[in-house]
This record gives structure tokens, sequence and C-alpha cells, in this order.
């Protein structure tokens, strides 16, 4: 009698589908994560329809620091801007990937740009955060990085102040 409800038992366990059920949240974050490293890969690589197929309709760029162009850019003066920025570098864009941390439906990508500016070598790194929307579509991407950095590398200022001391 031992034997069969045995056999039962072995058969009902390597019957039984041990394929984990991925959650809701795992499912959201590996598509978040694929929609914007393939809207970063995209920008990266000059595919512009590529990267605009991710993008939502509202879409905004917003690039953080004090200068004159740290501000949001619809997706049309995003395409000015950008045009603008290669115009002030010597060379090919250089951007290397780093990392992304993905929650929900927002990630944040690292990267370190490695270019020629018209003010001598540019090495910036950067954090770009991405927002999507409830359909699943980038909404708004928000770069930071050293914007010192970029107005001495491209525009060529001289950010260097009179020195003080402690008196």
């Amino acid at each position: 009698m031992k034997n069969p409800l045995f056999f039962l038992l072995l058969l009902i366990l390597f019957s039984c589908d041990n394929n984990p059920v991925k959650s809701q949240k795992e499912i959201l974050t590996e598509t978040t994560k694929a929609t914007v490293l393939k809207a970063f890969n995209a920008q990266m690589a000059g595919e512009i329809e590529v990267m605009k197929s991710q993008l939502a309709e509202e879409f905004t760029f917003k690039l953080t620091g004090q200068l004159d162009i740290s501000k949001s850019y619809s997706w049309d003066e995003f395409l000015e801007f950008a045009g603008y920025f290669g115009s002030l570098l010597e060379g090919d864009v250089g951007v290397e990937y780093k990392g992304i941390l993905v929650e929900g439906k927002t990630a944040m990508v690292f990267a370190e740009g490695r270019m020629e500016g018209v003010g001598g070598k540019y090495e910036n790194d950067y954090a770009i955060k991405y927002t999507l929307n409830e359909t699943g579509k980038i909404v708004e991407q928000k770069e930071y990085l050293s914007d010192l950095l970029l107005a001495q590398r491209l525009y060529g200022q001289d950010l260097c102040g009179e020195k003080k001391t402690i008196e």
C-alpha cells in the first residue's frame, strides 16, 4: 500500500510546473528597463525615430543646472538643442553606459561622456532620470550633469574667480 501512495506523491510533485511566476512589480520593472534602454541606446546612436517611438506625445526633456540652457524642452526644442550641443563638440560623441536603477515606472541611467569640446577635453558624468506614463511611454527625461564643466569645455568660459582667503 505504501508503494502506490509513494508513486502517486512523486507523480504529483514532478507534474507541477516549477517555473516561478513573476509579480506585477517585476514585470513593470523589466518593461520600464527595456523601454528606457531602447530610448537611451537610440539617442546615443543618433537613431531619432527609434528614440521617438519610446516617447509620449507630451514628452519633456529637462537639463539641470544654472546655465541659460538649463531648462525644460519640448520634443522639437530638444532636437534643436541637441543639434546646438553637437555643434560645440569636436569629433565623435562618446558616451559609456555605466548602469541603470529601475523602480516601477522610473529609471535612472548612469553614463560617462568622453568628448572634445571647443574649450578642451569634455568628460562629464551623467545621471539621466526617465519617467514613464500609464501607457509605458517616456513622458520626461531629466539630465543631471556638471553644468560648470559644460560651460568650461563647451562654451570655453573661464570660471575661475578670485581666490578668497580667510582672515
